[in-house]
C-alpha cells in the first residue's frame, strides 16, 4: 500500500490536469488548460474528486476544479478524468488556505465543502472550513450570486456551521440533519462521495447546508 501510494504521488505532478503551487504561474496555467473565460465551481477537500468528475460529466459546459493537499488521492481522480476525457475538470494540490492565492475574487460560482476535517481541539477550530476566517475568504472569490454546499456526519460540526454561517450574516437556502431522508434535495446535493457511501452503510445521518452570501 504504501509503495502504491508512493508511486501516485510521483506520477500525479505528470498529469496534464494537475496542478500545485510549485509552478511559476499557477492562475495563467489554469486558464491556459480550460481554454475559456468561464466561471469555477470548486471542491474543497476533494479526496478522489467525486463531485468534481460527477458535476463536470452533467454539466459539460462548466469547469470544476478539485482541491486537496494530498496527491495521492488525486492521482485516482485526475487519471480518471482523464480516462473519461474530462476537459473541464482539473485538480490543484494545495491547502484550503491558499485559494487567494489560486483564484481571482469574484471568479467562483460554487464551492462543495464535502465532510471536512471536524477539528474537534479548540486551537484548532479556526482550521474549520466553515470558520469565520474561511467564509472570509469563500465571500471574496464568489460571485454575488455564488453558492456554497456543505456536507458532513458530525452533529457537534454541523451545529457549528449553522452558528458561524448565521453570525457571519449569511442565507441559509436549504439545511437538513438527514440528507437521505429529505426529498427536497437537488441532484447535486445527493453525489455520494466513496467515504460517504461507508457512511451510509454504517447508519450515519448525513447533514447537508445550502447557503449565499
Amino acid at each position: 500500500m504504501a509503495r502504491t501510494k508512493l508511486k501516485r504521488l510521483t506520477k500525479v505532478h505528470y498529469l496534464p490536469n494537475v496542478f500545485s503551487l510549485k509552478h511559476p504561474d499557477l492562475k495563467e496555467a489554469i486558464t491556459h488548460y480550460f481554454n475559456a473565460n468561464k466561471l469555477f465551481t470548486i471542491e474543497i477537500g476533494c479526496g478522489h474528486g467525486d463531485y468534481s468528475l460527477v458535476l463536470a460529466q452533467q454539466f459539460p459546459d462548466r469547469n470544476f476544479i478539485g482541491l486537496d493537499v494530498k496527491g495521492a488521492r488525486i492521482y485516482q481522480g485526475a487519471a480518471k478524468a482523464l480516462k473519461l476525457s474530462l476537459n473541464n475538470v482539473a485538480f490543484i494540490i494545495a491547502k484550503a488556505e491558499k485559494l487567494n492565492e489560486i483564484f481571482q475574487q469574484k471568479s467562483v460560482e460554487e464551492i462543495y465543502i464535502p465532510f471536512p476535517d471536524p477539528h474537534f481541539r479548540r486551537a484548532n477550530q479556526n482550521r474549520r472550513l466553515i470558520s469565520q476566517y474561511f467564509l472570509n475568504v469563500y465571500k471574496q472569490l464568489l460571485t454575488n450570486s455564488g453558492l456554497i454546499h456543505f456536507k458532513t456526519d458530525n452533529q457537534l460540526l454541523y451545529d457549528y456551521a449553522i452558528k458561524a454561517i448565521t453570525d457571519f450574516g449569511c442565507t441559509i437556502l436549504f439545511s437538513t440533519e438527514h440528507l437521505y431522508e429529505n426529498s427536497e434535495v437537488t441532484i447535486s446535493a445527493n453525489v455520494m462521495t466513496s467515504f460517504e457511501k461507508h457512511y451510509v452503510k454504517q447508519g450515519r445521518k448525513i447533514m447537508y447546508i445550502c447557503f449565499k452570501f
